[in-house]
């Protein structure tokens, strides 16, 4: 397989995003490349054993501090701490000084989007951590005698003697579109890994070890166990207070807006936060053209009553796959989701419009909608009056998607298939209505040893229901593995800093605690945050109403685009990504995609893989 640096970066790039950091790297080469970004980026060493490069940026701003018997190297943003703080005191002096005191685990404490390198001078140990929620990517390769570590895998594939050999298992599990597949501790190279979300590594010379550091209570041993507007009440003031820890300041104020419950009550308490009611506000949202996918109504009753200036971003008058090439350079790599060039258009129009820092609602709909899989749990405990209740709120007609519903497929979804064990569904090789690995994957990979042919499942931790256990799932894999990611992504190679009030660490610990019939009951949903946002936000957002799907839209869009850039490849006789996909079973998924059955997520896998390597030859 080819390998080779991938183009179109300016030489500095690896300057340009974040903190790069050498741990112990004794190779005359690797630090004379870091005393050049040193020099570069006005950043000195601390000690002999770690050499650190990085630059201020909108999305983080670095700072080292130095004790007698540590050092600590800090890069991101830190929102909060709690407990008593030194008010003048830099990240990496807060920091740092948790860390000596009470080690990894006193991050548990803290809020914030950042990385710590941390080095214990009498022991020689070294401590590389992000958050505790995981919010910034940290990359790290063991090189040159000691370790290389960066927020950005662009800056560790700009290092002298960095391997850019590919990690074929990664790709394989890529392709397969499952959750438990994501990247969360691996890239698609060999040599270079990737901190899980709330993880922290630990360096002894030449041993590394990996410590998670930070679980929200996914056991409900714990629950909240207070009255319902307690509940509310409480809710609504971590919002706020998360809210303003990622406003403060005097500048202009920015934030998407699609009309949905999440984005309407971040842009609500920003300006509620606004004592003034005068600072600039700039919203945006994506524009469909059509009534089918646009919350127009709902958009400018928020815009108008906290007197934002909207900007709708006609995502499908230009070419939709335009900035393609521009993520994959960013990533490093394939993309799961298509859907982070619609982020990257937004993070765009943003940067063109002046802003550099962004709130989103993300994180909204995982902390405050609920599972409906807990009907699975209702079933196993001989609550079948309950169930059926649950049921027939939802059955045969949902009144929060307008559609009617099938008795089977409900209980086949929330019941059957959630208390299935997994011995028999791996027998079966099915998944939620798929066969692993998919067709389209080549079936050899799993002969060579390269996929695991065993259907994937969640690591360890295991909570004890499975409403708990799927809401961690989602949580954990599709939004901190996924969409935050996304977010990353985009938001680095547009210079925007996207933050995530829903996602403050706090209001997390909070919601894991609620009880699960204040957020999804008899057919509601989000009964603690539309209580809790009741104050702030337009009437038209409180009452019952449909939330549009935008995604037919887009996908009918986009089926002459997928036509122009598959066509080619399926008459072409050789691919570069012959080794892993399978492009003549793909033709099926390509006419159900065509003919309107079948979403476009193979092809855009596929596709992804294939420009990928196109673009590293």
């Amino acid at each position: 397989m080819p390998a080779g640096r991938i183009h179109n970066y300016p030489e500095n790039f690896c300057n340009m995003n974040g903190l790069i950091c050498l741990v112990g790297a004794k190779n005359p080469s690797m630090r004379s490349h870091i005393e050049g970004l040193m020099a570069e980026s006005a950043q000195i060493a601390l000690d002999d054993e770690i050499w650190a490069a990085g630059r201020d940026q909108a999305h983080g701003e670095m700072s080292i501090a130095e004790a007698v018997d540590w050092s600590c190297h800090f890069y991101g943003h830190l929102f909060s701490v709690e407990g008593p703080t030194d008010a003048e005191a830099s990240p990496a002096q807060t920091l740092g000084q948790i860390l000596a005191r009470s080690g990894v685990d006193g991050l548990t404490k803290t809020d914030g989007r950042y990385v710590v390198v941390f080095r214990d001078k009498r022991s020689g140990k070294v401590t590389v951590c992000g958050d505790p929620v995981g919010l910034m990517s940290v990359f790290y390769a063991k090189i040159g005698g000691g370790f290389a570590i960066a927020t950005d895998i662009n800056s560790l594939l700009a290092l002298p003697e960095m391997s850019r050999e590919p990690d074929p298992s990664s790709i394989a599990g890529f392709l397969t579109c499952s959750r438990y597949k994501l990247l969360v501790d691996t890239t698609f190279y060999r040599d270079i890994k990737k901190i899980p979300s709330n993880h922290a590594v630990l360096l002894n010379g030449d041993d590394l070890t990996i410590h998670r550091y930070w679980l929200p209570d996914i056991s409900q041993d714990n629950p909240v166990m207070v009255s319902d507007e307690e509940v509310v009440e409480t809710a609504r003031q971590m919002m706020l207070d998360a809210t303003q820890d990622r406003v403060k300041g005097e500048g202009p104020l920015a934030a998407a807006l699609s009309g949905g419950f999440d984005s309407s009550s971040v842009v609500s308490m920003m300006r509620h936060l606004d004592e003034s009611k005068s600072r600039p506000f700039t919203t945006i949202s994506f524009n469909f053209g059509s009534d089918e996918a646009d919350e127009d109504d709902l958009i400018d009753a928020v815009s108008e009553m906290h007197n934002t200036e909207h900007h709708r971003l006609n995502v499908l008058e230009k070419p939709f796959f335009t900035e393609m090439d521009a993520i994959i350079e960013a990533n490093a790599g394939p993309v799961l989701e298509s859907g982070v060039l619609l982020l990257w258009k937004k993070k765009a129009e943003l940067a063109r419009l002046g802003m550099t820092a962004s709130l989103s609602g993300l994180g909204g709909d995982e902390l405050f909608m609920g599972r409906m899989n807990f009907l699975a749990d209702e079933v196993s405990k001989f609550h079948f009056r309950t169930a059926w209740r649950e049921i027939r709120a939802v059955y045969p007609f949902d009144s929060s998607t307008g559609k009617r519903t099938s008795l089977k497929k409900l209980l086949k979804a929330n019941v059957l298939s959630p208390l299935e064990p997994y011995a028999i569904k791996n027998y079966r090789q099915a998944g939620p209505g798929k066969k692993y690995p998919p067709s389209w994957v080549q079936g050899n990979l799993v002969d060579q040893g390269v996929l695991d042919g065993n259907l994937p499942r969640a690591a360890p931790p295991r909570a004890s229901t499975v409403y708990q256990q799927d809401c961690w799932e989602v949580f954990y894999y599709e939004l901190l593995n996924g969409g935050i990611t996304y977010h990353s992504i985009a938001g680095d190679g547009t210079g925007i800093d996207t933050r995530f009030p829903l996602l403050d660490r706090k209001l997390i610990e909070y919601m894991f605690r609620v009880p699960r019939r204040l957020k999804i009951s008899d057919g509601k949903v989000r009964h603690v945050q539309q209580e809790a946002m009741r104050p702030f936000l337009p009437p038209e957002l409180l009452r019952d109403h449909l939330k549009k799907d935008f995604h037919p839209v887009l996908d009918a869009h986009l089926r002459r685009e997928y036509t122009e850039m598959l066509e080619p490849l399926f008459a072409a006789k050789s691919h570069l990504s012959d080794d892993f996909v399978d492009w003549d079973a793909l033709r099926e998924p390509y006419q159900a995609f065509l003919d309107g059955k079948a979403k476009p997520y193979s092809l855009w896998v596929a596709l992804c893989l294939e420009r990928w390597l196109e673009l590293k030859t």
